[in-house]
């Protein structure tokens, strides 16, 4: 199987250069040989290696996740603060084109077509497969588009099939439409009685090995997460979609955790770069995020972060070296996070945050940090020689709670806010509960039986219909821990958390001034030799009317969906 991720179609090729314009005419040729390579394989192979090529890409963790996305949205901090280059793009980032058209979707596009070339007695038995691998597809396509705008969907990933070997772009707008049409068909044609017993994906599938009703659930449920997108850009559009879904297919929503789209890897997959160990990248935690989980006793906290470095055995040779007043007391809560603002480091009162205290350790000096650390192994289970699993968050029954919860306190639904609020904290610290013991904290301490229930009863994190929107949208924020991209379009699409919110999301400032947050990726012009020059050039020209569009290399312009 290893020779699939080389024997690439020169329309895929052409998928990812539209954008990624680095692929030479040597590089194509070489693609666009042994085009029927994979027919004579079975498509259960092909959907498993179309997963790991969607989640086994280090580049894609290290710059876009750690160095990029987790920084603007302020989930992580590097531990002296922010520079005032905090808001500026970042080399190596946005590997999604390259991801979805050479690792992923093009092994999708390949199930589909091997099962459409069986005998005429055999294809019956794959229908559900086929449109499971069409289900997948609209997640990544999406996940690509979110951040880039315009690409090739339609007419791509074909040209080893007789398709075109210059796709042309499809709007967001036409992306959107597809989806959802996509996406409500493939639950129709799951939830129907097939005509023949169904070949199932079993242990080849790695997220539900095979289970049709899963399928059913993640694909009901991914398309309410897309159209929550339109909450701004067609709240009509919004409210129609949802109607439809809670009216007709409520059941066919996910419902527990058991239900959550994930994958969990072991830590071989992790464990080939040092690009997956986020403490390579200096990840702490921001201060506005832990002092709110600090003080509501948010059980996910020691989940999430590590404590600071003062234990008491340090904190004593502190004193005893002269570090530290003689007359200090010793702070039992060890879990602090940095400011954010690039102007914090500025601020008297800050200091010690961002000044670690030095003291000896017979001839090594020790550095005494006051903030707390990511828990790396929630993101590189093989540190420091572990053994456990790593998790993939795709889309979770707390991500779907929260959604609902969102729905109602907006009016656009007449569901509980408080339910399907109080469902999704409990199902988000569950969800994070399992994926700590699959990545074998060092410091796990198992759930206790009363954590939710106490965590729940906290003042704060009660509902108050007076101010539930801004509840929902931090609990959001927290449970998006793990997945950079949809707490980056909460921001962006709730303009929540913020400054002015229970959890303060600090500003970027810098010289006294805010700085906005990058908003999605730099969109390159094509060169003069790239062989679909004309459909990218008029793809890039289509986007840019939009005003909110801006320059194609400003990151601080926004996609279709993204408007003020």
């Amino acid at each position: 199987m290893e020779y699939l991720k080389y024997k690439i179609s020169a329309a895929l090729v052409l998928g990812t250069a539209l954008f990624v314009s680095s692929c030479s005419k040597e590089k194509f040729a070489e693609f666009n040989t042994n085009p029927d390579a994979v027919t004579a394989i079975s498509p259960q192979p092909i959907f498993t290696k179309a997963i790991t090529g969607w989640h086994d890409d280090s580049f894609e963790a290290f710059y876009e996740n750690y160095r990029g996305v987790s920084r603007w949205t302020r989930q992580m901090v590097g531990l002296t603060g922010n520079t005032n280059t905090i808001t500026d793009g970042i080399g190596n980032i946005n590997q999604r084109y390259s991801r979805f058209y050479l690792n992923s979707g093009n092994l999708l596009v390949d199930v589909q077509k091997t099962i459409d070339k069986l005998p005429d007695d055999q294809k019956p038995r794959y229908a559900q497969m086929r449109v499971i691998a069409e289900i997948l597809k609209v997640y990544e396509a999406w996940f690509v588009t979110d951040g880039n705008g315009s690409m090739p969907y339609s007419q791509a990933l074909q040209a080893r099939y007789s398709g075109t070997l210059t796709p042309v772009y499809d709007s967001q707008q036409q992306l959107y439409d597809n989806f959802e049409k996509t996406l409500k068909e493939s639950v129709v044609a799951l939830k129907a009685q097939p005509a023949v017993e169904q070949v199932s994906l079993g242990s080849n599938d790695l997220y539900y090995q095979g289970s049709v009703p899963k399928w059913i659930k993640a694909a009901t449920s991914l398309r309410l997460l897309i159209a929550m997108r339109l909450s701004k850009k067609d709240p009509a559009k919004l409210k129609t979609i949802v109607t439809d879904i809670l009216t007709n297919n409520a059941a066919d929503l996910m419902s527990s955790t058991d239900d959550d789209w994930s994958f969990k890897a072991s830590s071989s997959l992790t464990g080939t770069s040092g690009n997956w160990d986020v403490s390579a990248s200096g990840a702490y935690g921001a201060n506005g995020t832990i002092d709110f989980m600090w003080r509501n006793s948010d059980p996910r906290l020691p989940l999430f972060y590590q404590k600071n470095s003062w234990t008491t055995d340090n904190f004593a040779a502190a004193k005893t070296q002269g570090k530290i007043p003689a007359a200090a007391v010793y702070d039992n809560r060890r879990y602090y996070g940095q400011f954010t603002s690039p102007d914090a480091s500025t601020t008297p009162s800050k200091q010690p945050f961002f000044s670690p205290v030095v003291i000896k350790n017979g001839t090594a000096n020790v550095n005494l940090d006051t903030v707390s650390a990511i828990q790396t192994r929630m993101f590189y289970p093989n540190s420091n020689s572990g053994t456990g699993s790593s998790t993939f968050l795709v889309l979770t029954y707390a991500d779907v709670c929260f959604l609902r919860a969102e729905l109602a306190a907006r009016n656009i639904s007449t569901e509980s806010a408080a339910d399907w609020y109080n469902r999704g904290i409990e199902a988000s610290i569950i969800t994070y509960d399992n994926i700590a013991k699959s990545a074998l904290l060092p410091d796990y301490v198992a759930l206790g039986a009363g954590a939710i229930a106490a965590y729940k009863a906290m003042p704060e994190i009660v509902y108050n219909p007076a101010k539930g929107l801004e509840q929902i949208v931090i609990q959001q924020y927290l449970n998006f821990y793990k997945n950079y991209n949809e707490c980056w379009a909460l921001l962006k699409r709730t303009g929540m958390p913020n400054a002015q919110t229970a959890l303060n999301l600090e500003n970027f400032v810098f010289g006294g001034q805010v700085q906005s947050i990058p908003r999605r990726f730099v969109v390159n012009f094509p060169l003069s030799g790239d062989a679909n020059y004309a459909n990218k050039q008029a793809a890039i020209t289509e986007m840019a009317k939009d005003p909110n569009f801006g320059q194609p290399t400003d990151v601080k312009g926004r996609v279709w969906w993204d408007i003020p």
